[in-house]
């Protein structure tokens, strides 16, 4: 089966049909393109285009009279920072964009997947933080949509310039 676009969610259904479980990381969310296996055997292929490119928990992929298949997102090691002062997680968020890491969001807390090198420099640092297991759900996106460059239409000619020597 292969699947193109996602347009249910399960968090706002009751549903009353057999669950079948594809159990991804959290990295595999973002992947347009993949082949994976449900709980039950049932091979899937994702080929996702537009704005349909990122897997959600609870996604609904398939469904028919006795089941659906549902996107189930796997915990894994986490290192949890608790919101401190702005200018504490501007530091802790800009590290963690220079190092190319994820960040994720949960409530009043910074979320990383676990890497020894980033507990090694949170240490370091003083910064204080604890080690969990959790869902990556929510991560923090840097990147502009390449419509928003399209439809930002400016032009500097008309702003005087003035240059004093």
């Amino acid at each position: 089966m292969i699947i193109t676009e996602i347009t249910r969610n399960i968090k706002n259904e009751v549903v009353s049909k057999r669950c079948d479980l594809l159990i991804i990381e959290w990295y595999e969310s973002t992947k347009r393109i993949q082949r994976l296996r449900t709980e039950e055997g049932m091979d899937i292929a994702f080929k996702l285009l537009g704005n349909t490119s990122q897997l959600h928990n609870g996604d609904i992929l398939y469904e028919d009279a006795d089941k659906i298949v549902v996107i189930a997102i796997r915990s894994c090691d986490v290192i949890c920072i608790e919101s401190l002062n702005f200018l504490e997680i501007a530091f802790i968020s800009c590290e963690i964009g220079n190092k190319h890491l994820p960040l994720f969001i949960e409530g009043n807390e910074l979320l990383i997947p676990f890497e020894r090198t980033m507990q090694s420099w949170l240490n370091k640092q003083g910064i204080p933080y604890t080690l969990a297991s959790r869902q990556l759900l929510s991560q923090l996106n840097a990147n502009v949509d390449a419509n928003y460059h399209r439809e930002l239409k400016f032009s500097t000619k008309s702003i005087p310039l003035f240059i004093k020597a």
